[in-house]
């Protein structure tokens, strides 16, 4: 990763489903880039303005994913192309400690 303010991949980065992920193409290289779209070709970039709300630190639970509020309307529908829902959630609270829905997650 390329910007400081992404200091971990969930902050700029979230699979969704097995070829698709939201991420934010500024916080990676030009290679990184291009290895995202290699292999997950229907990524969906997300806005600075998307970025900084921690979109990318979202979840996704079967087919809804799970998001702090901020998503663009353009994110939204191209999810729903991709058959998901997205559910905003409020998330100020917990973004004060530098993360969001995916740090609140205890993986099993």
């Amino acid at each position: 990763m390329v910007d400081p303010k992404f200091y971990h991949l969930d902050t700029c980065f979230t699979p969704v489903g097995a070829d698709s992920a939201l991420y934010y193409p500024q916080a990676f290289s030009e290679k990184t880039n291009k290895e995202i779209l290699s292999r997950l070709p229907k990524a969906i970039p997300v806005s600075p303005e998307e970025a900084t709300a921690f979109v990318c630190n979202a979840i996704t639970v079967r087919k809804t994913v799970i998001s702090p509020i901020g998503v663009a309307e353009n994110t939204r529908n191209a999810l729903k192309a991709l058959g998901y829902e997205v559910a905003e959630v409020g998330m100020s609270e917990f973004m004060k400690s530098g993360g969001a829905c995916q740090c609140l997650v205890m993986k099993l």
